[in-house]
């Protein structure tokens, strides 16, 4: 049940996360959809289809670009991701 529901999008919940957490993921090729987990113990999951996915990482590069300019960064530097252990 969805917290919020406004348009097409549904708030489940807010999540603040310390720096240094646990990160995975797993793809469901069969519904062409990606979970990510955040937490050691998965505390918080977000599916999200190949489409919204494409759009959230599109949406986060731009934040972390603009980020990277207030900051005074040059937007080289490489940025460090984790995914799913192998």
């Amino acid at each position: 049940m969805a917290l919020y529901r406004h348009a097409e999008v549904s708030v489940e919940s807010w999540v603040e996360m310390a720096e240094g957490v646990s990160v995975s993921y797993d793809v469901d090729h069969l519904n062409d959809q990606a979970t990510l987990y955040f937490g050691h113990d998965r505390d918080y999951v977000l599916t999200l289809g190949r489409s919204n996915l494409e759009v959230l990482i599109s949406l986060a590069g731009q934040a972390v670009g603009d980020l990277q300019v207030e900051d005074g960064e040059s937007g080289d530097e490489p940025v460090e991701a984790q995914g799913k252990p192998s």
